[in-house]
């Protein structure tokens, strides 16, 4: 598989005398025992495309597009033939279920050099050599597969940081917590429920909304079970839902609130 690993590298092999071979390893030293002097050298066999030809000419399917490329070259203009491979804009093409396709993908995935990639990176490195129908649906199917993968594979996102305790709240209505129950059985066209925990009482207030709902609705729905009763709390706790973090439920809170008057005013919707 040494080729398989090559053809993905555009290089050119220069000679470096040893007077300017500063940095020689073990198959550029001659190794001296006595009076004897032997040199070790490592040649690759390069029985890829060998053994690819053969697999080649006893699949059906590609020989029957090899035989349609040559009756009717017209008709593929984006194959042509060379020797005896079947190329499509200068990568060899493959019949779809070849029986080398699994050990290309463990090549160039599973392999040290192909460094368990992700989808990204193995399905270019395939591509610049080999395609073949289907070619994006395996690379992502085996990707999802690597059992080395999901057991080794190293988080990329920046580190979390340290957790910080919410504050102790000293009186009720005043510290809350809010989420959503969703995917219940419909109920006057209702299939969400808004749960608004109180952090200091455990008192709970839940509310329905429709399966469309809004930031607009929610503020409304939050108005009439807490805001009338309790006032407006001094913290809310949520996890990052879009409708949380809407512009309209920021801009909410910035209305200034007076408690003589009871009453408040929600701005229009947008």
């Amino acid at each position: 598989m040494y080729l398989a690993r090559l053809m993905g590298y555009d290089y050119e092999i220069q000679y470096r005398s040893g007077t300017h071979n500063q940095a020689a390893d073990a198959l550029s030293r001659l190794s001296e025992h006595g009076s004897s002097v032997s040199l070790l050298l490592s040649v690759p066999s390069l029985n890829f495309l060998d053994e690819l030809r053969r697999q080649l000419e006893v699949d059906p399917a590609y020989m029957q597009r090899r035989n349609d490329i040559r009756n009717s070259p017209a008709t593929h203009p984006e194959l042509s033939i060379s020797g005896a491979l079947i190329l499509r804009r200068g990568r060899i093409w493959l019949p779809q279920n070849f029986p080398l396709i699994p050990t290309l993908l463990i090549e160039f995935h599973a392999t040290p050099t192909g460094g368990h990639a992700g989808v990204t990176k193995t399905l270019a490195r395939i591509s610049e050599n080999f395609y073949w129908e289907g070619l994006r649906a395996d690379v992502t199917q085996f990707v999802a597969k690597c059992v080395d993968c999901h057991y080794m594979k190293y988080e990329t996102k920046r580190p979390a940081g340290l957790l910080c305790p919410l504050p102790v709240p000293h009186r009720p209505w005043d510290y809350l917590s809010l989420d959503f129950i969703v995917g219940l059985p419909p109920f006057h066209s209702n299939t969400v429920i808004l749960v608004v925990v109180d952090r200091f009482s455990k008192g709970v207030h839940l509310g329905m909304l429709p399966q469309s709902h809004t930031a607009y609705s929610i503020v409304v729905l939050f108005t009439d079970i807490i805001v009338k009763l309790h006032g407006v709390p001094q913290s809310l706790v949520s996890d990052r839902d879009p409708l949380f973090v809407s512009k309209f439920w920021q801009d909410l809170f910035k209305i200034e609130w007076h408690p003589p008057q009871n009453e408040l005013r929600l701005p229009p919707p947008k």
